[in-house]
């Protein structure tokens, strides 16, 4: 990473080459995507706005145009252009204007939310729209190949899919963006991308309305449609970052092991359910501040 970020801080032309040669790897495997992100993220934060727009720009021209070309349907590269790279423009732009991570993270979460939002106006009942899409594209390949399933899984997949989409939308976005960040700091403010993320702090309004949606879901989820649920664990995942940077900020001023940050990382992969253990950390946080006690008792 190190080196694709000092050769694209070389100057306009290679960030040109490098952004266009990550997006047109994106159009054969979609994970390459999050390098054209990071590298838009990196020139918005470092060089400004338009440059990163400009390198935007012909990221999104080449993958469309090549997946056009090879599908022969500009679909599979719009969806790439709105995974990968626009939001993490934006992200990138706020960050720069802020910079505050935990406001930047707040208009990923609140981008997500608003998809969330338009789907359940646009299509009312997901899951019952997402079993539809099951039952017309995966359920007949599935049942040529012999692959054996369960119904009630599927059912229960169908059920939070839409919830999960959400929660994955702000893990990318936010950690392309970390990525971009990250680089910056490495070439050019050493050390400044730990102290950044330490300090990572969303704004006390994102714990009260998760507070409010986890309350009104209780009550009121089936009668939204599942809206209500959805957003609690979009807002869920958002704290969830708050939670990670106040475990990296105990580590590091109880100078711990780093084996403790890997077996927490090990326990997100394993357990989904650590996330909303993280969440509960940084939900506290907003109102205790750990971070600054921790500190102040040194």
């Amino acid at each position: 990473m190190i080196a694709i970020a000092n050769f694209v801080m070389k100057g306009p032309m290679q960030a040109y080459l490098a952004a266009i040669g990550f997006a047109l790897l994106t159009v054969w495997f979609s994970p390459f995507g999050v390098f054209a992100g990071a590298i838009i993220a990196l020139i918005t934060l470092r060089v400004g706005v338009s440059d990163g727009f400009k390198t935007l720009l012909a990221a999104m021209a080449v993958n469309l145009v090549v997946s056009g070309f090879l599908s022969g349907s500009y679909l599979p590269g719009l969806v790439a252009i709105l995974e990968f790279m626009v939001p993490v423009w934006i992200l990138a732009l706020v960050l720069r204007q802020t910079n505050s991570m935990g406001s930047t993270l707040q208009i990923a979460a609140l981008m997500s939310g608003a998809g969330l939002l338009i789907a359940h106006l646009m299509l009312g009942d997901l899951p019952t729209w997402w079993m539809g899409l099951f039952d017309q594209m995966l359920r007949p390949v599935l049942e040529e190949a012999g692959v054996a399933y369960s119904s009630e899984m599927i059912e229960q997949v169908t059920n939070v899919m839409s919830m999960l989409l959400a929660m994955f939308a702000v893990v990318l976005w936010f950690g392309t963006l970390l990525i971009g960040r990250w680089m910056q700091g490495v070439l050019y403010y050493p050390g400044q991308f730990q102290k950044d993320f330490h300090q990572l702090r969303l704004p006390k309004n994102v714990a009260i309305a998760t507070v409010i949606v986890a309350i009104a879901s209780l009550f009121l989820n089936e009668a939204s449609g599942g809206l209500l649920g959805d957003l609690f664990g979009l807002l869920s995942m958002v704290l969830m970052f708050q939670g990670l940077a106040i475990t990296h900020h105990a580590v590091f001023v109880k100078n711990l092991s780093k084996g403790w940050l890997f077996a927490l990382y090990f326990l997100l992969l394993v357990f989904p359910q650590t996330v909303l253990v993280l969440a509960i950390v940084g939900l506290a946080d907003t109102f205790s501040d750990f971070r600054r006690r921790w500190v102040e008792s040194k």
